[in-house]
C-alpha cells in the first residue's frame, strides 16, 4: 500500500461547494463589508493563495473567523444543494476496498460534511478532524497521525488549494493536489505537490498503487 492514510479536504475536493460558494458571495460581502468580484476577478483569483485572496477582498484576519461561522451555518441550511463530485462515491468505494483507511480534515463543520457524504459517510471515512483551528490544518493533520499512530510519511492529505499543499509540508506529509477544485491546476502544478490527480477517476490509482 502506498499509504497508511489518506486525509481528504472537503470543499472543492470531495464536495463540489464553489457554485454554491458563488451564488452567496455577494450576499456575504455585503454582511461584512468586504470587496465583491465580478466573473473575471473571480477566476484570476483562482491562481492565489489564501493570503493573497483575503488581502484583494479587504478581508482583515480578524473578521475571517466570524465569515466561516456564518458561511457554514448558511450552507447548513442548503447542504442538500451540494453534491459529491461526479465519480467521487465510486472512487471512494474503491479505496475503501483497497483497505486504506480514510479521514475527511475541513474546516467545514462536521455535520455539513457528513450530510453531504450521506449515508456512507461513515463506510468510507474512519474519522473525522472538522471545524474551525486557531492553529490551521497542520495541527489538525497531526492530531490525526497522533489519533492513528502513523507516521507522516505514510499519510497523504488530498486538497485543492495551494494552502493544503503548505499544510501539508509543515506537518511533513505527503501532498496530492487535485485539478478539479478551487486554484486553478496551473497554480498548483508550480507549488510542486508530491501528486498531482488530474481527475476523481484517477483517484483510487494514484493514492494506493506504488
Amino acid at each position: 500500500m502506498k499509504y497508511d492514510l489518506a486525509a481528504f479536504d472537503f470543499d472543492g475536493t470531495l464536495a463540489n461547494t464553489w457554485p454554491w460558494f458563488e451564488s452567496i458571495l455577494d450576499d456575504v460581502a455585503d454582511k461584512y463589508g468586504f470587496r465583491k468580484t465580478n466573473a473575471a476577478e473571480r477566476a484570476e483569483l483562482r491562481y492565489r493563495n489564501a493570503h493573497d485572496i483575503l488581502k484583494f477582498l479587504g478581508v482583515p484576519l480578524w473578521k475571517l473567523p466570524a465569515i466561516m461561522a456564518h458561511v457554514r451555518q448558511m450552507m447548513r441550511d442548503v447542504a442538500p444543494t451540494v453534491q459529491l463530485f461526479d465519480g467521487m462515491a465510486d472512487a471512494l468505494t474503491r479505496l475503501r476496498a483497497s483497505g486504506l483507511r480514510m479521514t475527511v480534515l475541513s474546516s467545514n463543520s462536521k455535520a455539513n460534511v457528513q450530510r453531504v457524504l450521506g449515508p456512507h459517510a461513515d463506510q468510507w471515512f474512519d474519522d473525522f478532524e472538522c471545524g474551525t483551528d486557531m492553529f490551521g490544518k497542520a495541527a489538525k493533520l497531526k492530531r490525526l497521525l497522533a489519533r492513528h499512530k502513523v507516521a507522516p510519511q505514510r499519510c497523504v492529505l488530498v486538497g485543492d488549494e495551494m494552502r493544503d499543499i503548505d499544510a501539508a509540508r509543515k506537518a511533513g506529509v505527503q501532498i496530492a493536489s487535485v485539478a478539479w477544485g478551487y486554484n486553478h491546476v496551473d497554480a498548483l502544478r508550480d507549488h510542486h505537490p508530491d501528486e498531482l490527480i488530474l481527475t476523481v477517476a484517477d483517484l483510487p490509482a494514484k493514492l494506493t498503487q506504488v
